[in-house]
């Protein structure tokens, strides 16, 4: 039998505090070599300006392994339709055990991974965050800092003034400041986060100051640029998954194929950070840069774990796909 759900019963049993938890756990498991990751398979489609992307992971001492796939063709989003969805495989068997929609999980996962390299990378003092872009996974982003660091000030930029007003109405419990321009939002700011789809670098360098830490994870193709040379070479840099982040991240393969950064000046993954084989911050006035294009094994980790508390629930139906 194969649990089927909905995106309503990954919404009741997943909360950010586990995401956080269980994103952390995969990084581990992974730096450790308890968990496999495959590389990332992009088809552009043929005749259409979109992409099919499928990324796999086994985590098998967290009860198996699968893969999510992704799917995006321009102004066409149909809310009755599911663009991120997930096959989870029990790894006793081999069997399908879930098939679950991965929109909000998605959100959950990349969140609780920069929520994690806040733990390990900024200040433990830190209380106000600068963001950059005002949607679904700005806000997922601000939610996991709040998970890790005591945020009292969130700033917000986007270029959609309204989509900034929106998401500052919505955000409860911190001070909240409209921002005008990235210098303003970068000011005084303790954690920069950037979670857009620009193909112009909105982070610069000469704007970070001693002390900061910033989350990079809106780049996540060829196309985009979120942080320029000067944020990078001032940083210590920390990356998800090395390999597909220079596949994939549009402003640091400009930065290593000009030649203005060396690849010799990543400092570290992220899992060799959490298991104590590099060090993270060392002084309150380093500069450190998390640079994230999101990794199969917080997707796998994240929806065995809804997988597993929605049977427990007995939310979702069972069906024979063998029928």
């Amino acid at each position: 039998m194969t649990r089927i759900l909905t995106e309503s019963d990954v919404r009741k049993v997943l909360s950010m505090a586990d995401g956080v938890r269980l994103v952390e756990e995969a990084f581990k498991l992974y730096a450790e070599g308890h968990a496999q990751l495959a590389s990332r398979l992009v088809m552009k489609l043929t005749g259409k300006a979109g992409a099919f992307r499928v990324m796999a992971a086994n985590v098998s001492s967290l009860g198996g392994f699968g893969l999510k796939t992704l799917t995006g063709i321009p102004g066409q989003r149909d809310p009755e339709r599911t663009y991120f969805a997930m096959l989870f495989f029990d790894g006793e068997t081999g069997g399908l055990a879930c098939v679950l929609p991965a929109t909000y999980l998605t959100g959950v996962r990349t969140g609780a991974a920069s929520a994690v390299a806040a733990k390990y990378l900024a200040r433990e003092d830190s209380k106000v965050v600068g963001i950059f872009g005002a949607g679904v996974q700005a806000r997922a982003q601000i939610a996991a800092l709040r998970e890790v660091r005591r945020i009292e000030k969130v700033k917000v930029f986007d270029v959609i003034r309204p989509a900034a007003e929106g998401m500052a109405r919505e955000l409860r419990g911190v001070d909240v400041v409209l921002c005008e321009t990235p210098r303003e939002t970068i000011a005084g700011s303790d954690i920069v986060a950037s979670a857009t789809t620009s193909s112009e670098p909105v982070i610069a360098g000469d704007l970070l100051e001693e002390g900061m830490h910033v989350n990079a994870v809106g780049a996540n193709s060829p196309t985009k640029r979120e942080v320029d040379v000067s944020a990078f070479l001032r940083s210590r840099l920390v990356l998800d998954f090395k390999e597909q982040v220079l596949q994939e991240a549009g402003d640091l393969m400009d930065a290593l194929s000009s030649g203005a950064v060396a690849e010799s000046h990543i400092h570290a993954e992220l899992g060799d950070v959490v298991v104590g084989r590099k060090p993270g911050r060392e002084s309150r006035k380093d500069i450190t840069l998390f640079k994230s294009v999101g990794v199969a094994i917080e997707d796998v980790a994240v929806a065995g774990w809804v997988y597993r508390e929605a049977e427990a629930r007995g939310l979702g139906v069972n069906l024979n796909l063998q029928d």
